[in-house]
């Protein structure tokens, strides 16, 4: 179950950083796709994209995050 956790937050960066990189890249693809989108600005697409990719890296630490040492050493004597 750990890993699929792990493969969601690499998959929210990887979202977030095509996002961006269409955003910079990807306008004029964009708007021959849409032709309707052309007065519009696109600084939202890289705003979320942004924002993806900070979630993703939030995520990725609180799942990663490890014990304090203390707290592994309590857990090792009750073992025994």
């Amino acid at each position: 179950m750990d890993n699929k956790k792990i493969v969601l937050t690499y998959a929210f960066r990887v979202i977030g950083v095509v996002l961006v990189l269409f955003y910079f890249f990807g306008k004029n693809l964009l708007y021959r796709t849409f032709p309707g989108l052309q007065g519009y600005t696109l600084s939202s697409m890289f705003y979320i994209g942004v924002l993806i990719y900070f979630a993703g890296a939030v995520l990725y630490y609180i799942f990663n995050r490890k014990k304090p040492k203390r707290l592994e050493e309590k857990d090792g004597d009750e073992n025994k």
